[in-house]
C-alpha cells in the first residue's frame, strides 16, 4: 500500500505526518506500507520551518531532510491512499485530478471524535505552543489511520 499526505505547503502537516507514519510502521516492523507527502501549492525546495522541525524533534522525528514538493500525477498515480489536511485539498484533487477522488481520504476523521469535513489546522506562522498542540493532535490522527490500516479497512 501506497500512502500519500497532502496539505497545502507540503512544509507541515503533510510531512509531519509522513515522519510519524514511517516512525510507527518502522516501530512495527511494517514494510508492506511506503509514505510520501506533498502540497496542492507547495514552494518546491523548501524547508520545514524550524518550529515544526524542533516539535518534530522532541517526538523523536526528523524532518531536517525535508523539502517541500508538489501534488503531480505521478504521485497521484503512486497513491493507494491520498490522505488530506482540509477540505480545501479534496476541491484541489477533485479540479485536477477527479479520477482521483475515490483515494482520498480526511486526516481528521482519522482523529478521536473526528468527523467528514474536519481540517487539520495548518500551524504555519503560529507559535510554538500551538504548533505542540498540533503535533499531539496529528499523532492521534496518525495512530487513528495506523488502527484503521490495522483492521483492514483501507
Amino acid at each position: 500500500m501506497n500512502i500519500l499526505f497532502v496539505c497545502t505547503g507540503n512544509m507541515n502537516r503533510s510531512p509531519m505526518a509522513e515522519a510519524l507514519m514511517r516512525k510507527l510502521l518502522s516501530r512495527e516492523g511494517r514494510k508492506d506500507i511506503q509514505v510520501q507527502s506533498a502540497g496542492t501549492h507547495a514552494f518546491v525546495g523548501s524547508q520545514c520551518p524550524a518550529e515544526a522541525i524542533q516539535v518534530a524533534e522532541m517526538a523523536g522525528v526528523d524532518l531536517n531532510r525535508h523539502r517541500s514538493r508538489s501534488l503531480t500525477r505521478d504521485l497521484v498515480d503512486w497513491a493507494s491512499r491520498i490522505v488530506i489536511m482540509g477540505p480545501e485539498h479534496r476541491d484541489f484533487i477533485e479540479m485536477n485530478f477527479p479520477d482521483a477522488l475515490l483515494k482520498v481520504d480526511e486526516m481528521a476523521a482519522f482523529r478521536p471524535g473526528g468527523k467528514p469535513g474536519d481540517t487539520m489546522k495548518d500551524p504555519q506562522g503560529q507559535s510554538a505552543f500551538f504548533y505542540r498542540q498540533y503535533f499531539g493532535e496529528l499523532t492521534q490522527a496518525v495512530q487513528g489511520l495506523l488502527a484503521h490500516l490495522r483492521n483492514g479497512r483501507a
